[in-house]
């Protein structure tokens, strides 16, 4: 069950009764829904303006004559049980305020409550804890005269203001002196955030600095400059892998002086990782720390941590960054698609591993995300290698050779490649083999496979994922290059003779258009000789 919380003012934070009323109760589903109400209208308080340089002394109504002194807790570690009614604490108002001198600012908690008096109350005591900080207590004595003027009436109190940081939580508790075990009041306060916008770049705690950088991709350099530092403090520079809330460290941090904070940083990096932030804050205890992540588009190097455990036959992918991403394996086939072999892992950070994996250059491993997909293929470069398969042939013998270093089950099937078109199975050579671990296995081909364009496809079937693999370098199969020389002989035969005819038909039909006819119809050749005759006579 919830104890019942019965918000006076929602500027001053979260109220919890002791006494009469906190031993009231209610149904649990409208205390939680009071209670989220509660701390949203809290929320939204710590957002209001934080006035400055407020009056933080200590004072009563006009008349009432108090006075402090020293708390003592030997005087108040007892209650007594007086009848003495529980409400004599009213409009309890708990507020933040800033104190400045000159630039330097800082955050105190205004206390002020109002007291029905009665003839049995002398005064009131204040208490404000917080987990981290000493306690800070005060006794308020009521004057005499001014008690017996305000018996049966309510008096005003402000308690001279407390010093408190950024985001503390604390608890005030009200009591009456002498302490009446009824006439108590507690209220918890959330002192804001240093987020918010009156205070975070005049309260010294809040001023974290801003940090500047460019990037050297080329030399894999991330050059840092500090501004708006806090004065006269060391300031702490360094690399860092960040992970949800935690930044873990990457190498040792710099420290610059105050009188060098005009000079810039340099860091080496190793990889581009979207994770990789520059963190910096202030050299003092519990520091705030401002980030600042270079990378943060850029996703690529994400997908390089992929190993291969051989042993095991485990593809695993170690994310270097938190990312949300869904993985899958898929068949590279040369067309740039990859087709996926089933099995989505999804992960938000998490380790991936798939099980059973047979290495292959074309099996490559997809990662999608809400921007985009990659494809990445480990065993391009024929790493982890486990097994090999050869066509042979001597003698008019023709053979397909399996070598494994793995014991292994495969199917073989012969297939026939044709001109613009992949290698579709025409036989099945074994439905299934086991090939034992450094061991060669032959399978024989029929004298058929010289035949025709043939190759052999090859694939594990003893894994969960693995690409059929094609072997095309058969001895045997020149028929295949015959075939294309076959192919333009005939191309030969056929157009270069048509070719020919073709220019004599041309050249014949020139000739005729050139043929000039006179009266005596003499052709062009009897004119050419009798022009040749006529220009010999006029050389004589």
């Amino acid at each position: 069950m919830f104890k019942l919380l019965q918000p006076k003012s929602f500027t001053s934070g979260e109220q919890v009764f002791t006494g009469t009323s906190a031993r009231q109760h209610c149904p649990s589903m409208k205390c939680l829904l009071l209670y989220l109400l509660i701390i949203l209208l809290s929320q939204r308080a710590n957002m209001e303006r934080i006035e400055r340089n407020q009056d933080c002394t200590w004072r009563c109504s006009e008349g009432l004559q108090c006075k402090p002194r020293p708390y003592s807790p030997l005087s108040l570690s007892h209650c007594k049980n007086q009848p003495v009614s529980s409400a004599v604490f009213y409009n309890v108002m708990l507020s933040t305020v800033l104190g400045c001198e000159g630039r330097k600012c800082s955050l105190q908690l205004k206390i002020a409550t109002s007291v029905n008096i009665t003839g049995k109350i002398r005064g009131v005591s204040v208490c404000v804890d917080s987990a981290g900080m000493m306690g800070h207590c005060q006794i308020y004595n009521f004057g005499h005269a001014g008690r017996e003027n305000f018996t049966g009436k309510q008096a005003d109190v402000q308690v001279k203001c407390v010093p408190v940081r950024p985001g503390q939580h604390v608890f005030v508790t009200l009591k009456t002196v002498p302490n009446y075990c009824k006439a108590v009041r507690m209220q918890r306060y959330v002192v804001p955030e240093c987020s918010h916008k009156d205070i975070r770049d005049i309260v010294s705690e809040c001023i974290t600095g801003k940090l500047n950088y460019t990037v050297d991709k080329g030399r894999r350099e991330i050059i840092v400059a500090v501004t708006d530092a806090p004065l006269n403090t060391d300031y702490n520079l360094r690399l860092c892998h960040k992970r949800s809330v935690i930044c873990a460290g990457e190498g040792t941090h710099k420290t610059i002086k105050p009188q060098d904070l005009q000079r810039s940083i340099t860091f080496q990096y190793s990889k581009a990782l979207p994770c990789l932030c520059i963190e910096g804050w202030p050299a003092r205890v519990d520091a705030r720390r401002v980030q600042a992540c270079p990378f943060r588009n850029d996703l690529e190097e994400l997908w390089s941590g992929i190993t291969y455990d051989p042993n095991k036959e485990e593809l695993i992918w170690e994310p270097l960054c938190p990312i949300k991403a869904s993985v899958s394996l898929c068949h590279a086939d040369g067309e740039n698609r990859c087709r996926d072999l089933g099995d989505v892992i999804y992960s938000e950070g998490q380790q991936v591993i798939f099980s059973s994996v047979d290495p292959h250059p074309m099996l490559c491993t997809k990662f999608t995300t809400e921007v985009g997909t990659w494809i990445k293929c480990p065993f391009i470069k024929g790493n982890f290698s486990v097994w090999s398969a050869k066509l042979k042939s001597k003698h008019g013998h023709r053979w397909a050779e399996i070598v494994s270093w793995v014991k292994a089950n495969f199917s073989v099937s012969l297939c026939e490649t044709k001109p613009f078109s992949q290698c579709k199975p025409t036989e099945r050579i074994t439905t299934q083999t086991l090939v034992d671990k450094m061991r060669h296995t032959t399978f024989n081909l029929s004298r058929g496979a010289c035949e025709m364009c043939v190759c052999i496809q090859v694939q594990r079937v003893d894994v969960q994922f693995s690409v059929p693999v094609l072997q095309c370098d058969l001895e045997c199969s020149n028929w295949c290059r015959d075939q294309e020389r076959s192919y333009y002989g005939k191309f030969e035969k056929i157009i270069v003779p048509a070719a020919v005819f073709l220019t004599v038909l041309l050249a014949a039909a020139f000739i005729a258009k050139m043929t000039i006819k006179d009266g005596s119809k003499r052709t062009l050749w009897k004119k050419l000789s009798e022009r040749d005759s006529d220009t010999c006579l006029y050389s004589k």
